[in-house]
């Protein structure tokens, strides 16, 4: 998907085919953080099954700043173009008179050919990858923590079944969680190889070490691999 596509999506906006949805969760996957995706695949998902309790809505409201709008905006109907019936007026056609035509002599004259300018080509648009245009332009920097540790999550729970919340319970519950806190704990039911990759990269290697070393009792087969692992977080 290049960015002319995601342009194309963003711009026609409803309704969305299947297709198009499972190019945005190649986005949502790549960038959990990149708020567009989330809101696009909630209201196609609301339009289609007419409940709040949805996956996507949840990513969409942890990554969205203000969640009333959210709101409006997926439950909105989808604007339907009513085209106005026109009448053809109808019209009445006079038989000609009959007459003999008179012949007249007609002039012979020069036929200059024209000349056809070549049409203007369209420029086609860059077929860079999408993903590495947001790389390119993306200035944005995230300093909440608390945007950060929600971010970890949905990368965490991304191929995990889980029950969100729907969107008046998140705006009930928004201030009562603590997630900064609650990352320097290891929950058993979090543990998995791409968690620990996301703490080494914040620079929790220690909390890393922990979940490769429990990985490795609970799979064995792969003792090699993940020793390797805890090594690399020596470096």
């Amino acid at each position: 998907m290049n960015a002319a596509q995601f342009l194309e999506i963003i711009q026609k906006a409803d309704p969305l085919d299947r297709s198009e949805i499972l190019q945005l969760q190649k986005v949502q996957d790549n960038f959990p953080y990149f708020q567009i995706p989330h809101i696009l695949t909630a209201r196609y998902e609301f339009q289609k099954d007419g409940t709040e309790k949805t996956p996507s809505i949840g990513y969409a409201a942890i990554t969205s700043p203000d969640r009333i709008w959210l709101k409006t905006l997926i439950e909105k109907a989808e604007e339907k173009v009513v085209i106005p019936k026109t009448t053809t007026p109808e019209i009445e056609v006079k038989a000609e008179e009959k007459s003999e035509p008179t012949p007249t002599p007609i002039a012979k004259e020069e036929v200059t050919p024209e000349v056809v300018k070549p049409k203007p080509r369209r420029r086609k648009p860059p077929k860079d990858d999408l993903i590495e245009t947001i790389r390119r332009k993306e200035k944005r920097v995230i300093v909440d923590e608390k945007t950060i540790e929600q971010i970890d999550l949905i990368k965490a729970f991304s191929k995990k079944d889980i029950k969100l919340a729907t969107i008046k319970e998140i705006e009930a519950n928004q201030n009562t969680e603590n997630l900064a806190a609650a990352s320097t704990k290891i929950n058993d039911k979090l543990m998995s190889e791409s968690y620990a990759k996301i703490l080494a990269k914040q620079g929790k290697k220690q909390l890393a070490k922990e979940i490769y070393e429990k990985l490795v009792l609970k799979f064995p087969d792969k003792r090699t691999y993940f020793a390797d692992l805890i090594e690399k977080l020596k470096d």
